[in-house]
């Protein structure tokens, strides 16, 4: 690996280098086949094709009586007929013979011969064994009977190869046929957090902080798809962070901190160690400027000093710690604040508008059974042969064993600081993964801005902002080193160099908790939900904080939000948001002294 570069990635092409980084490895990942009970959340591996007609004979739509013909019907004499009829789940019933009805239940076989349905309270059956129709409910012919294959036919393509299974998912597989899904394996994720100053517990004390991105990281990465095999926490120490990320055995290995220039900062010349390849060294956004992607390796007996091009692609991968173990050095885990090596000064990485970033390096079940004769529709197993679930350990347990043509492995560095890491989170780790779970990419999501945002002359700036209305409204905490405003965000406003005006239409970039994600919109007061956590009097204690005025001119569309507890339509994506006009007391502007991260 050559030494590190000076002219960042633009934004843009960060973010499509790491979507096209890990396309090999995802073309050659094997499906894991998962009973109906363990696949929500996952993304399927191959087309959902139906495996039976839907539904698969007539049923019954409604209680009522199957009708033979025009009426007055003919209703049985037999005393067993007349108290129940036919129920759900019976086989077929004798044939109904022209003029009779019998009795049926919802989701009951049609017997042959029946013509109609005629509903329970649309019926007369005066006790003389003769059964009439409401004059004011005529019966019309197949009415509430549902045909076979009125919702599908064997074999049509129900879901294409990428669906993220949810609970509707679950129900259409298993009314199909399904009882296991074929689903794209979960890239194994590790977390390698630096830093000699970081804290696990208690408050910051002589120079030191508590850590935010130990246990802010490992969930965001669950929440785009990943398997978390564990986070490390490594002393600020060369040979540390060499052994850590050579012995990984994880897909994909994210660092926090340690990748700018600073004499403590170690990522680059451990790349630079084991022969990695440089995919992005750096990005023209703000808060994360030095954040980076590098291809390392295939994994083989010989690691150190072997560039990619020494390793035989099928050399087996040498043994690493188990998920978790603990790392050598400190057991502080962390991300630095302001003030961390990332910023290469002891002052924090509010930097000024138009000046860079200070330390940078630069701008058990079976599976689907036979269909029937003749239907031959695709997607019944996946386009390999997938690893089986039904073993003594979790389907989690058999993805992480690796073949011995293992494929190349991927690291993303995070800058230390809390915010910047997010920014590459979303600006790197988010395309690889979704490339590596077989995850379509998320549609443009335009909105206007509520206010103007300030912006850098060169780079890219990433805002966290909420959803009020229509309007992307700009949250005041968002320094390289907050987590506040992120922590009530809807999403990442994407503003260009030289700033964004109020109603300027900019791309938002979805956090994976949104409700465009999960699928999962919700109607209860967000407001109402975070009081429990909120300190008594915080709204008062935090009103020196919001522009004058601001509150009341804006208190009528709170009250609006928590009253109808509305989403809000991302215009034409067609995406929504939960967290509509929640009335947050602390995040109305952009604070003018914080300035462009």
């Amino acid at each position: 690996m050559t030494e590190p570069h000076h002219s960042p990635t633009p934004w843009p092409d960060a973010r499509a280098i790491a979507a096209r980084a890990a396309v090999k490895e995802a073309a050659h990942t094997v499906p894991v086949m998962l009973p109906l009970s363990e696949a929500l959340g996952q993304v399927l591996a191959a087309p959902l094709a139906a495996l039976t007609d839907l539904p698969p004979f007539d049923t019954s739509a409604m209680d009522g009586w199957a009708l033979s013909g025009p009426g007055p019907w003919r209703l049985p004499t037999d005393e067993e007929d007349q108290g129940h009829g036919i129920l759900a789940g019976h086989g077929e019933a004798a044939p109904l013979p022209d003029g009779h009805a019998v009795r049926i239940a919802t989701g009951a076989r049609v017997p042959p011969g029946a013509t109609a349905v005629l509903r329970s309270e649309y019926g007369t059956d005066a006790g003389d064994g003769w059964l009439h129709a409401s004059p004011a409910h005529p019966v019309v012919l197949g009415q509430d009977i549902r045909t076979r294959g009125q919702e599908c036919r064997s074999g049509d393509q129900l879901l294409p190869a990428g669906t993220l299974v949810t609970p509707a998912v679950l129900g259409l597989a298993a009314a199909a046929g399904y009882d296991e899904l074929p689903t794209v394996r979960r890239p194994r994720v590790e977390v390698l957090v630096l830093g000699d100053e970081l804290l696990t517990e208690g408050l910051p004390y002589d120079g030191r902080i508590r850590d935010a991105l130990g246990p802010m990281v490992g969930p965001w990465l669950r929440a785009l798809g990943a398997e978390l095999s564990g986070t490390r926490r490594l002393a600020d120490e060369a040979d540390a962070v060499y052994a850590a990320v050579a012995e990984s055995s994880a897909d994909v290995v994210v660092t926090t901190g340690g990748t700018a220039a600073g004499p403590l900062d170690h990522v680059h010349p451990t790349l630079r160690r084991l022969g990695a390849e440089l995919l992005v060294d750096g990005v023209a956004v703000r808060p994360g400027h030095p954040m980076l992607l590098a291809r390392l390796a295939p994994v083989g007996p010989e690691r150190e000093g072997s560039g990619p091009e020494d390793a035989a692609p099928g050399s087996p991968e040498p043994g690493g710690p188990g998920p978790g173990s603990p790392g050598r050095g400190s057991p502080a885990p962390g991300s630095p604040g302001p003030g961390s090596r990332e910023s290469g000064s002891p002052g924090p990485e509010d930097a000024a508008p138009g000046s860079r970033e200070p330390g940078s390096s630069g701008p058990g079940s079976r599976g689907p059974r036979k269909p029937e004769s003749g239907d031959s529709g695709p997607g019944r197993s996946g386009p390999a042969r997938p690893e089986s679930s039904g073993n003594a350990e979790s389907p989690r347990g058999a993805e992480g064993r690796r073949s011995p043509s293992g494929p190349a492995r991927h690291l993303v560095g995070l800058p230390g600081n809390p915010l910047a890491a997010v920014s590459g989170l979303l600006t790197l780790a988010e395309p690889l993964l979704r490339t590596l779970t077989g995850r379509p990419a998320p549609a443009p999501g335009p909105a206007p801005l509520a206010e103007a945002v300030q912006g850098h002359p060169r780079d890219t700036r990433l805002v966290p902002v909420a959803f009020r209305q229509d309007m992307a409204v700009p949250l005041r905490f968002n320094g390289p080193a907050m987590l506040r405003g992120i922590a009530v965000a809807d999403g990442l406003a994407v503003i260009p160099p030289g700033g964004a005006k109020r109603g300027a239409e900019v791309e938002v970039l979805d956090l994976p908790w949104s409700a465009s994600v999960t699928g999962q919109a919700t109607d209860t007061d967000p407001a109402a939900d975070r009081s429990a956590g909120r300190p008594a009097g915080g709204a008062a204690d935090r009103s020196a904080d919001r522009p004058a005025g601001g509150a009341a001119d804006r208190s009528a569309d709170r009250q609006g939000g928590r009253a109808t507890g509305r989403v809000t339509d991302r215009r034409a994506t067609g995406r929504v948001t939960g967290r509509h006009a929640t009335g947050r007391e602390d995040d109305e502007d952009i604070s003018p002294q914080e300035g462009p991260a």
